[in-house]
């Protein structure tokens, strides 16, 4: 109280500016890599290389996202993505709650196991040959469940909803146990509902790794109609880098203002741009998600 009174020390105030200033330099490392691929792909490509930009398009233009949404692909694999990413959101998360939960108990037959399993995968996969096999054998080339069933368990994810839900007051499910309730009403009408936090955590996780894989599409999927948005953007970008390629070998003009460059980062904003409007809707259960179990009483 006395140190309220008496107004802050001269330590507090360097202790705040300090502070203040590594902030801001953070924040500029962070946004402005961001910011720069959007100026460029606003500004006009031929320009741009001649003459870096920094702060603002110093020669507006829209050449380069007419020339990304030119590609009458993007269209059917952005409705694919969005399906790609709710679905295997959905399930992924409604399945690691589950076995979670299952695994929270020290009850269940077998946790240690099941646990060292799981903590297996977390270090060693089979790799892309073997996933190729299995994933022939068990008919999911080709198909859209490729995205979704061999995603659905992620180990990583799974020790999060256990570390939540041990932070959970016991006397919640010992109360509804004795009016009745099975697990699985205690799961989906108690425990559920106060798992805000890290359900929005492990689903923007999860919603963000399907929206930006094109590793599945590459190897596993040949049909064009199951094509998501960065495998079609990483096949545009490589044919536009092919094609001016072959401008320069055989010296021929190009008469478009746009380069390799501005094209890249216009595709870079288009990918990145629905998963940025979406997290500021779930940031405030981010660090809280995060903060699971770092806190002992």
């Amino acid at each position: 109280m006395l140190r309220m009174k008496l107004g802050r020390s001269g330590e507090d105030r360097i202790i705040n500016i300090v502070t203040a200033v590594l902030c801001i330099l953070v924040l500029i490392v962070t946004v402005y890599p961001v910011y720069y691929c959007l100026i460029y792909s606003f500004n006009d490509g031929k320009d741009a290389a001649k003459q870096a930009i920094y702060f603002w398009p110093r020669k507006f233009s829209l050449e380069n996202y007419k020339i990304v949404f030119q590609n009458k692909a993007i269209y059917p694999a952005f409705m694919m993505t969005m399906l790609r990413s709710i679905v295997g959101t959905v399930l992924a998360v409604f399945c690691m709650a589950m076995a979670a939960y299952a695994l929270s108990k020290d009850n269940l037959k077998g946790r240690k196991v099941y646990m060292i399993m799981g903590v297996i995968t977390l270090y060693f996969s089979a790799g892309v040959v073997q996933s190729y096999l299995l994933y022939r054998e068990m008919r999911l080339l080709d198909s859209f469940w490729v995205y979704i069933l061999p995603n659905i368990f992620q180990f990583y994810y799974i020790i999060l909803f256990i570390s939540f839900f041990r932070e959970l007051p016991a006397a919640l499910e010992e109360s509804a146990q004795m009016d009745g309730a099975g697990y699985f009403t205690i799961l989906f009408k108690i425990i559920i509902p106060l798992s805000t936090p890290v359900i929005a955590t492990v689903s923007l996780f999860v919603g963000v790794w399907h929206w930006n894989d094109w590793f599945h599409p590459a190897f596993f999927i040949q049909n064009e109609s199951l094509m998501t948005l960065p495998a079609v953007l990483m096949r545009a970008m490589s044919l536009a880098e092919a094609q001016q390629t072959l401008q320069k070998m055989i010296a021929v003009p190009s008469q478009s203002s746009t380069t390799m460059e501005s094209v890249r980062y216009a595709m870079l904003i288009v990918s990145i741009l629905p998963v940025t409007i979406i997290y500021p809707f779930v940031q405030k259960f981010f660090l809280k998600g995060m903060m699971l179990g770092a806190v002992k009483e």
